[in-house]
């Protein structure tokens, strides 16, 4: 009995790290890697025309084939992201992550859910990470900066978002298929929108500036100091419609 015992503890021991290693290591035949190379690219075409549900299921098509292929979870993660099935979308960013620790997307993307979730100080840790493996991300500075803004630490949500501008000038006005986009420019936080107003400014878009700072006074933006003593925003202090603003904040444009 002892020596039956001592026999399976040993092939215990040697034997399954082998079966678990070849559970790993998934050989897909080149055939069956065209094949799901052809249904990756039909996916990938219904994502982009909005068509989620139908690329979850060829995504899943996909993964049937080659379930290591992390690049594919993480676009299943955005197809579920996209219907707003958070939790389906974060089990796939980890599975992307898990598989490969490396992909920064995947670290992003993972963010944007824990944002989603009000999870801010969750979110930017993943885009710390994320940063780490892509330094020149603008999203993951622009999400970031988005997440310090959910924390009420503006200026370091400042600071994100002019790192994101210089980057990339236009990652404030566009959604990415890619890489996971929180649309700032949509929401209604007044002092988001002054800092926005204030990042427009700075680069020399006066009037985008100008559009951002009057929605920021719309929402209830009163430090009028923060406009008139700001360098940054001396010309448009001067506007006649912020001007009559802040002398009466209830008076509607």
């Amino acid at each position: 009995m002892k020596g039956t015992l001592r026999f399976l503890a040993v092939f215990l021991i040697l034997v399954l790290p082998l079966f678990a290693a070849k559970e790993k290591n998934v050989e897909v035949r080149p055939e069956k890697l065209a094949e799901a190379n052809e249904l990756s690219r039909k996916a990938d075409s219904l994502l982009a025309r909005k068509y989620y549900e139908d690329a979850i299921l060829e995504y899943h098509k996909v993964l049937a084939i080659n379930p290591l292929d992390y690049v594919v979870q993480n676009k299943l993660g955005i197809a579920h992201h996209q219907l707003m099935n958070l939790n389906l979308a974060k089990k796939q960013y980890q599975l992307a992550k898990k598989i490969n620790p490396r992909y920064a997307e995947a670290w992003n993307n993972l963010g944007t859910v824990h944002y989603s979730l009000k999870k801010y100080k969750t979110a930017v840790k993943n885009y710390k990470k994320s940063l780490e493996l892509q330094p020149q991300s603008a999203t993951a500075y622009h999400n970031m900066g988005a997440a310090y803004f959910g924390m009420q630490r503006y200026e370091e949500g400042f600071a994100a978002y002019l790192q994101a501008y210089r980057l990339d000038p236009t990652i404030l006005e566009r959604t990415s298929t890619y890489g996971t986009i929180i649309k700032t420019s949509e929401l209604n936080e007044a002092m988001q929108n002054f800092y926005m107003a204030k990042l427009y400014a700075l680069n020399g878009q006066q009037d985008k500036a100008l559009g951002f700072l009057l929605k920021a006074l719309e929402n209830g933006f009163k430090d009028f100091d923060k406009i008139t003593k700001d360098p940054t925003l001396k010309l448009l202090a001067q506007n006649e419609r912020v001007v009559k603003f802040m002398e009466s904040p209830t008076t509607p444009f």
